[in-house]
């Protein structure tokens, strides 16, 4: 259900690019209907102050910044993922070590840049709210880091085969 993942999957030669496609399509489909659905079971002024839903850049943090605090936070997550369920190496604890990677990145990063790493879930509401301010640190920071790290596994860590 993240754009940035299935790019890494992809992008370690894990599945096509016309699956990958078809993936990022729906992801993003997904996304608008969940911030479309918040929008219609929670009450109206809740929905608009918080955008509904839209991550925000801490005032402190530039685009820049922002950009690349992204890139880390996904390359930790996408490499928890080929750590745990990609690798036919790895420990199947996959649920409990991709979740503690999203609960340690959401610790780190959440009050910078809101701790994304998901471009569907950053552009969904994004969209329902009419709000795309900073939305390139939340595609370029996700897409960057998971392509970095897919390459890793790809080329260096995953066994070959």
């Amino acid at each position: 259900m993240n754009p940035a993942v299935t790019v890494g999957i992809w992008v370690a030669g894990k599945i096509d690019a016309i699956t990958a496609g078809a993936y990022i399509a729906a992801q993003i489909v997904g996304a608008l209907l969940g911030a479309l659905l918040i929008g219609a079971v929670l009450p109206t002024g809740a929905v608009h102050a918080t955008l509904s839903g839209t991550p925000q850049l801490s005032p402190s943090v530039t685009l820049v910044q922002g950009i690349w605090i992204e890139v880390v936070l996904t390359f930790f997550l996408v490499s928890a993922v080929f750590g745990t369920a990609v690798s036919p190496d790895a420990p199947r604890i996959g649920g409990f070590g991709i979740g503690l990677a999203i609960f340690v990145d959401a610790l780190v990063g959440g009050s910078l840049t809101g701790a994304m790493m998901n471009p569907a879930r950053a552009i969904g509401p994004a969209i329902v709210a009419h709000e795309m301010h900073g939305q390139a640190v939340y595609w370029i920071g996700p897409l960057v880091g998971a392509v970095v790290a897919a390459a890793l596994w790809r080329w260096v860590l995953l066994p070959k085969s």
